[in-house]
């Protein structure tokens, strides 16, 4: 067994943990809505904008896993594999979305602050919103492709964390 091996088993555990997070998802389009007051936008944009990485954080800071990694029986493990991650460490694997969460809550604010917010729709199709979207994609072939060519099936947030993950015995 080549406890390196994990890039299915990370990508089904994404997947059961955005399973875990749906909820979130299913009253995005509700409380999204320009219609709610200002208070109910700002304080769900902040919520669901962040549930993810806090998610991640706080598992990985805690357990080295997250429920979707835990059923997929991978974990993660500062680069010495002798521990788990520190709670700095599992920001800084987390930094890319972070990042791209900030950016797109600062730019919904602005829509809201200035009176042009209409909806989710307007966001996905600003230039602004395009740039937020490309950037995470491109964010995304990033992760994919440094896990395939690193020995270890590090992905960059791997790397600049100093963690890598593996098989749990």
């Amino acid at each position: 067994m080549n406890k390196y091996r994990t890039v299915r088993p990370r990508c089904w555990a994404g997947f059961i943990d955005g399973l875990v997070l749906l909820p979130i998802s299913l009253f995005d389009d509700y409380l999204s809505s320009p219609k709610r007051g200002f208070v109910i936008l700002i304080s769900w944009a902040i919520v669901s904008y962040s549930a993810f990485w806090l998610y991640s954080v706080s598992l990985h800071a805690r357990y080295g896993q997250t429920l979707g990694k835990r059923a997929m029986d991978v974990k993660v493990l500062d680069v010495s594999e002798e521990r788990i991650p520190s709670i700095w460490q599992a920001l800084l694997r987390d930094l890319g979305y972070i990042m791209l969460n900030l950016g797109s809550l600062t730019y919904l604010l602005y829509l809201m602050i200035t009176g042009k917010y209409a909806g989710t729709e307007q966001f996905n199709i600003s230039p602004a919103g395009q740039i937020l979207a490309y950037t995470g994609f491109a964010w995304f072939l990033l992760e994919i492709g440094t896990t395939f060519i690193n020995p270890k099936r590090r992905a960059v947030h791997d790397l600049i964390a100093k963690t890598v993950v593996v098989k749990v015995a």
